[in-house]
């Protein structure tokens, strides 16, 4: 049995194909989940931890209380 597929059907399916390909992969939805790292030391008694901004590369320490270690001095703004 011999199957003949016609060209022009052939070309617009692939060129729907690559256009959906292209609407798919253009979402520019800025979902930010997974931006911020947490990342804590179980083995430590004071409780430390370090939130990595992954966007940026900018990391902070702290362990929560007023004494903490930071990068800088707004470690509790709204990031």
């Amino acid at each position: 049995m011999k199957i003949q597929i016609d060209l022009k059907s052939a070309v617009c399916g692939l060129i729907v194909g690559v256009a959906a390909m292209f609407a798919i992969g253009a979402d520019s939805s800025s979902n930010q989940v997974g931006r911020y790292q947490i990342q804590t030391c179980p083995g430590n008694p004071s409780g430390y931890a370090v939130v990595l901004d992954t966007a940026t590369g900018k990391v902070w320490m702290g362990n929560g209380n007023a004494n903490q270690l930071r990068s800088d001095g707004n470690f509790f703004d709204p990031k």
